[in-house]
């Protein structure tokens, strides 16, 4: 079971959610697909209820760098909530410095809600030459993926949305990407 990518992936996660909306010292709530969570614990073949016993029963999730991180299923059986505690919200805050691309492209979302690819290139190009921007396949739910093909200065995926007069992106994990697209 790979405890340092989930605890990496939830880091990141906390610390987009409080560039775009604030920080504040409380309870942080993810939800994540049962079948994302395996593959970033890099675990197959568990039902919901399997991997909260195997969550619940790793030392490695006691004590963190983000305090004791819980878990619990949903109701729906097919989403584990994790949850992290105020002293893990405070120690994405005050720790773990601002990525500089995550925040140049919050900060582009943020203030022009009508982007155009060109303008969503040029904040890409900014921070590597290398990237890739992809038109996707119809039925999708996303137009474009962009990505770093060498993780610099991110290994996310992001897809892009634009639908009346608004553009969106959505963050995945070069697996949940690719289960995405399948």
């Amino acid at each position: 079971m790979n405890v340092q990518r989930l605890i990496e992936n939830i880091i990141e996660q906390i610390k987009e959610a409080q560039l775009k909306l604030g920080f504040e010292k409380e309870v942080i709530r993810l939800y994540f697909p049962l079948e994302s969570l395996c593959r970033l614990l890099e675990l197959s073949g568990m039902d919901g209820k399997e991997l909260i016993v195997r969550l619940k029963g790793e030392p490695g999730f006691a004590d963190t760098l983000l305090g004791a991180i819980e878990f619990s299923l949903c109701r729906d059986q097919k989403r584990i909530e994790v949850c992290v505690s105020p002293y893990g919200a405070s120690y994405v805050q005050e720790k773990v410095p601002d990525p500089p691309f995550l925040a140049a492209i919050i900060r582009l979302f943020q203030n022009n809600h009508c982007l155009t690819m060109e303008q969503i290139c040029t904040c890409f190009e900014q921070f590597n030459h290398n990237y890739v921007c992809e038109k996707m396949k119809p039925g999708t739910d996303f137009d474009y993926v962009l990505y770093f093909p060498d993780h610099n200065p991110d290994p996310w995926y992001y897809c892009v949305k634009i639908e009346m007069g608004h553009t969106i992106y959505h963050r995945f994990t070069k697996e949940d990407y690719d289960s995405l697209v399948l």
